[in-house]
């Protein structure tokens, strides 16, 4: 069966805690994939944990970092100032409870902190 995920959730949170990028029991504010937890009961806090591991003046990257790839596709995340308070509501103002645009984020937030070359 083919994911629609570059790197399986669980797959990268047990590379992210090996690399020590992040901390399995830290806790999140954030809810812009809840979509994804609840229908699919997929573990999304990697993600937030990757966000709020990220520093405060280094989450412009990540924002333009997806702009560049969702340019591609003509879509684009609107922002002016990001911070730890207004990342969950820039990307969900963005996901706006579209279930194919959560798993953009997600695949594009994996991408982001662990490349992955795919073989063309």
């Amino acid at each position: 069966m083919t994911s629609v995920f570059l790197l399986h959730p669980n797959d990268l949170k047990k590379k992210m805690i090996f690399l020590n990028y992040i901390n399995k029991n830290e806790s999140s504010l954030y809810n812009f994939l809840d979509i994804i937890k609840v229908k699919y009961d997929i573990d999304i806090n990697v993600y937030y944990l990757i966000i709020k591991s990220i520093e405060e003046f280094k989450l412009k990257n990540i924002l333009y970092f997806i702009n560049l790839r969702l340019k591609k596709i003509n879509k684009k995340i609107n922002y002016e100032k990001v911070t730890y308070d207004n990342i969950n509501c820039i990307l969900n103002d963005f996901i706006n409870n579209d279930e194919v645009n959560c798993i953009i984020i997600m695949n594009l937030i994996q991408q982001y902190i662990y490349p992955i070359r795919l073989n063309s």
